[in-house]
């Protein structure tokens, strides 16, 4: 949650709550699968970076 409320730039974790809570509980398995996207392409982000120097 206070990592949510960091990138949002909310300085109250209620306002994160009260705005973001209802997406939540039944979007655990899209979420687990955006972040494993964005984690797998900043790998291979390092990869083409450390063969091109």
């Amino acid at each position: 949650m206070k990592a949510v409320q960091s990138a949002l730039g909310h300085e109250e974790a209620t306002t994160t709550l009260e705005t973001y809570a209802h997406l939540w509980p039944e979007d655990d398995d899209r979420i687990r699968e955006a972040i494993e996207r964005t984690w797998a392409g900043s790998a291979e982000d390092k990869l083409r970076t450390s063969e091109a120097e």
